[in-house]
């Protein structure tokens, strides 16, 4: 008997400057997305972290990482979800889809899922 794909959202908090966890966030969200290209993950940047999404780069810890990874993400047509209050980057690189989302959606999106994980 298939059981559906339980909702997963992860949010990311953690600069990616200054922790390799945001990087690392990305990588798992991937591996528990890859059964179904993603359909069942929903990604949040929040904070700094939406530098990870950005044109530039050089400042994020283990971006050579990131650059494996983001790709897939965009493959997937995986749109991201950017926190109100974040902070995001001049640009972001070519073809990364992103949302805003207010608090009371991110809290009704926390709510709404069936597993979180946070980094922050």
């Amino acid at each position: 008997m298939d059981r559906p794909s339980p909702k997963i959202l992860v949010l990311v908090r953690v600069d990616p400057a200054k922790s390799p966890r945001a990087v690392e966030a990305l990588r798992i969200a991937l591996g528990l997305g890859s059964h179904n290209e993603g359909r069942d993950i929903r990604i949040v940047l929040d904070g700094r972290a939406p530098s990870l999404l950005g044109e530039d780069t050089s400042d994020i810890i283990d971006a050579e990482i990131l650059e494996k990874h983001l790709p897939v993400f965009l493959e997937w047509g995986t749109p991201f979800a950017i926190a109100a209050d974040a902070e995001v980057p001049p640009q972001y690189a070519q073809g990364v889809e992103t949302k805003p989302l207010t608090q009371a959606e991110l809290a009704a999106a926390l709510e709404a899922a069936d597993r979180v994980l946070i980094f922050s």
